[in-house]
């Protein structure tokens, strides 16, 4: 999608652009019936406008049926939320639940690490697929866990939405952040109360100082959301260690203008939170305190 392609998509949306079309299309057909009943000179203006206004209510219905198609997009995501928390409820359950009730193979760290695996990379392509009914492209989505090497903070892709995906081909690489190697990873760690934190880039081609490692990079993609897998301590924000980062969940698309920097970057951030969770119970990173009175139920 180009930026003008955008403008008028932005344009058609408008509700008054939807009034003008209707009263438009109600105009014509008055008029094409007051022609035929009785013809006079105003027969030439007719004959002009009719088309014209038959042209609007056109291009009103088209867009129509658009919004019709991204509402049953927003309908089956329903679903999709639904089967992303189901696969996480059956994950840890089949994890965490009492010993006598679970596999034998369920308490190694093999087994933990596979399911994590599996549920994440599932999770992956029912996100994509939700992105790819939105925005009527191809999207992929990434998730990337961040790694430390001394005083350097990297990040590396842990499972993509695409089996076998070309970008992948070759030896890993690790990304570096905060070194201005990589804009994308260097926006989305940076914490800033009552915002999403986030890289978002309509047109990475018409980004002048986006940088990236990847070679070749768009040829992959050319519109891109990347929001971090975090959590973020109230009582430390001010400070260098408010947030404990998991890593990054990204989305992409080959077309441009297709991303929005509004409901997709919180639909996104929303998927980010809940993997935040998974991930923390998967791999022990939450704990009941060991001292202190047993929780009541209430």
């Amino acid at each position: 999608m180009k930026l003008t392609t955008r403008r008028i998509h932005d344009f058609l949306a408008n509700s008054w652009v939807a009034f003008v079309g209707s009263v438009a299309s109600i105009l014509s057909l008055a008029w094409f019936a007051y022609l035929e009943i009785k013809p006079s000179p105003w027969s030439i203006v007719g004959a002009v406008l009719l088309p014209v206004a038959f042209g609007v209510f056109l291009g009103v219905a088209i867009y129509s049926i658009r919004v019709r198609q991204e509402n049953r997009a927003f309908r089956d995501c329903m679903k999709v939320l639904h089967r992303i928390n189901h696969d996480y409820r059956d994950t840890l359950s089949a994890t965490f639940r009492n010993t006598s009730q679970r596999p034998e193979e369920a308490g190694s760290r093999d087994y933990v690490a596979h399911s994590e695996r599996k549920t994440i990379k599932s999770v992956c392509e029912k996100i994509a697929k939700s992105f790819s009914a939105f925005t009527h492209s191809d999207c992929m989505v990434t998730v990337k866990f961040i790694t430390r090497d001394g005083d350097k903070m990297l990040c590396e892709t842990y499972e993509r939405s695409e089996e076998n995906c070309d970008r992948d081909s070759g030896p890993g690489r690790k990304f570096e952040i905060n070194t201005g190697a990589n804009t994308a990873f260097d926006e989305a760690i940076k914490y800033a109360t009552g915002v999403v934190s986030h890289f978002h880039s309509a047109d990475l081609a018409a980004n002048k100082g986006y940088r990236n490692q990847r070679d070749h990079w768009s040829d992959f993609y050319q519109s891109s959301i990347v929001v971090p897998i975090r959590c973020v301590n109230p009582d430390k924000i001010g400070s260098k260690d408010c947030s404990d980062d998991i890593g990054f969940l990204c989305v992409d698309t080959l077309s441009a203008y297709r991303l929005n920097d509004t409901w997709h970057i919180d639909l996104l951030a929303a998927f980010a939170d809940q993997m935040y969770n998974f991930i923390s119970l998967m791999r022990g990173r939450y704990a009941l305190p060991t001292a202190g009175p047993a929780p009541v139920a209430v």
